[in-house]
């Protein structure tokens, strides 16, 4: 694999989705398809890239080569599992993050937040 760009679409998606390792999963030509049918949007292409890797890795069981070499792939998946529930899924870690319409001119949520940040950064602690 060449070296892996984080400041391009394809790297940035690499990066999200774990697949940036010498020998990857995806080639790029898939993650610029995903790219494609999303937009151009980099976290929902990352998240269709991450259901292709999470499709692959359901095929990988485990094999036993003439008695030395023994792959246990399940755990692969598993663990990969793990890092979507971690990462992906995870709003607080996305880009873009649900925020309900609202016409007024402020937002509870948004207004919630600044009074935290401001609460948050005056506090002085003295030891």
């Amino acid at each position: 694999m060449p070296i892996l760009d984080p400041a391009s679409s394809v790297g940035k998606i690499r990066l999200r989705v774990g697949d940036w390792q010498d020998l990857v999963i995806l080639p790029d030509a898939v993650i610029e398809q995903a790219l494609v049918d999303c937009s151009d949007n980099v976290p929902r292409a990352a998240s269709l890239c991450a259901q292709y890797i999470l499709a692959t890795l359901t095929h990988k069981t485990h094999r036993k080569l003439t008695g030395q070499l023994e792959v246990w792939a399940g755990e692969e998946f598993d663990n990969y599992v793990k890092f979507l529930k971690l990462t992906i899924l995870n709003p607080n870690l996305m880009t873009t993050l649900p925020m309900p319409y609202d016409n007024s001119s402020c937002n509870p949520l948004i207004e919630f937040v600044e009074e935290w940040n401001a609460s948050y950064s005056s506090t002085t602690t003295t030891f």
